[in-house]
């Protein structure tokens, strides 16, 4: 079947991205969910400190980290759909992860090790899902309009990470932990059934060539993905310490802050998204990267809890497009067979970012203060800001 890339991008209801969109965003809902509630799950059953929350938190990109490489092999052998399936059924089995944990003839120790197993089948589904719907979307797109098609995905990854968020302080607060984690169960399930119901997606090649190796790949990657985690590392913060942060101010509705992030991330994806395929892509990823700075350093300066929110809309909005308009320049310099290769190495950078990123972040906080995560994130954006200033124009692409 025949798809019009740019009807599929731009009225994307009406094309073959809805599906992909609405299983992903599942996935990341259930992902969101959590990301407000078990920090202070933590805090408040096994009053552990900041740092043990940061690598619990972190734990979950270093899982998505180890997957890359083999979803980027199975998006190529096996196609798109199959792959975002794998990784909706490990986010299905990592809110089943977290109801364990509540069982009462766990030892706490126990408990921790069974919500540390969930995070690692989150950063595992995570993988899967980015990758293989990633790939999904560029195979229906056309190579000319990846960063548009990519876009999109992230636009259903933010949508489904803010809304997860905002959902999972209202739950935790009004229905309990238990609740939450029965619903972070049901929504990727239902992810799940509606990718089976999709005719598969085409294999990108079929075993007869050599897999793509990443020391071949790396060369075309580098500098783009140095300039991602850069912008990353304000996620792991705002995403990881930003309830936190509000809790150790005495604010109220931390879970909505965050979600202020997804909602600016949104925004700019509805009307930036048109903008990001081209070909020199240096100057818009400075500008936003600078946005981004600006946002994390009013969560620094923040004297109150609307300053903060403001600060994180502000972040989400300049981090939104780094990820589409850095994987265009990749995209287009390897050869299609190896597309997901290439984003898995690509999301490599990402990975290491927010999870060093939290972890770092959780460490600073403890010595400096929970502001001080904001101020690292800052100074993170501003380098990838400097990159972009001196990095030669991206290369033609290179062959298919």
């Amino acid at each position: 079947m025949h798809y019009d890339p740019a009807m599929i991008v731009h009225v994307t209801a009406r094309g073959g991205l809805l599906p992909i969109m609405l299983a992903i965003a599942s996935g990341m809902l259930a992902m969101g969910m959590a990301l407000p509630a078990l920090p202070l799950e933590f805090q408040s059953r096994f009053a552990s400190g900041t740092t043990l929350i940061g690598v619990v938190m972190g734990i979950q990109s270093a899982a998505t980290l180890l997957t890359r490489p083999w979803a980027g092999r199975m998006a190529d052998r096996r196609g798109g759909r199959d792959t975002l399936l794998a990784g909706l059924v490990c986010t299905a089995g990592s809110g089943m992860a977290y109801s364990l944990a509540l069982l009462p003839v766990l030892s706490p120790a126990t408990q921790q090790a069974v919500i540390v197993a969930g995070r690692l089948l989150m950063g595992l589904g995570e993988g899967l899902m980015v990758t293989g719907g990633g790939v999904w979307a560029v195979i229906i797109a056309g190579r000319a309009r990846a960063g548009a098609a990519m876009s999109w995905v992230g636009f259903a990854m933010f949508a489904g990470l803010g809304m997860g968020a905002a959902a999972g302080d209202v739950i935790e607060a009004h229905a309990g932990f238990f609740t939450l984690c029965l619903v972070a169960i049901a929504l990727p399930t239902g992810g799940a059934l509606l990718t089976v119901s999709q005719p598969p997606s085409p294999p990108q090649h079929d075993g007869s060539h050599a897999g793509a190796r990443w020391k071949d790949l790396i060369g075309h990657i580098w500098v783009w993905g140095l300039t991602l985690a850069l912008s990353a590392i304000g996620f792991a913060a705002i995403s990881s310490f930003l309830v936190i942060f509000y809790a150790a101010e005495g604010w109220h509705a931390g879970g909505w802050a965050l979600a202020a992030f997804g909602v600016g991330h949104m925004l700019a994806r509805i009307v930036g998204t048109r903008h990001v395929d081209r070909h020199d892509v240096r100057p818009m990823v400075a500008i936003i990267m600078l946005t981004e700075a600006v946002g994390l350093a009013m969560i620094w300066l923040a004297p109150g809890p609307l300053g903060a929110a403001m600060g994180s809309f502000l972040g989400g909005l300049g981090y939104s497009l780094t990820y589409p308009l850095l994987a265009g320049p990749v995209l287009r310099q390897v050869p299609a067979r190896f597309s997901g290769s290439a984003i898995g190495l690509f999301d490599v950078f990402f990975d290491i970012a927010a999870g060093s990123g939290a972890v770092f972040s959780g460490l600073l906080a403890g010595v400096a203060g929970p502001r001080s995560p904001f101020a690292l994130a800052m100074v993170a954006a501003l380098a990838g800001v400097a990159i972009m200033a001196v990095v030669p124009r991206p290369q033609r692409a290179g062959a298919e």
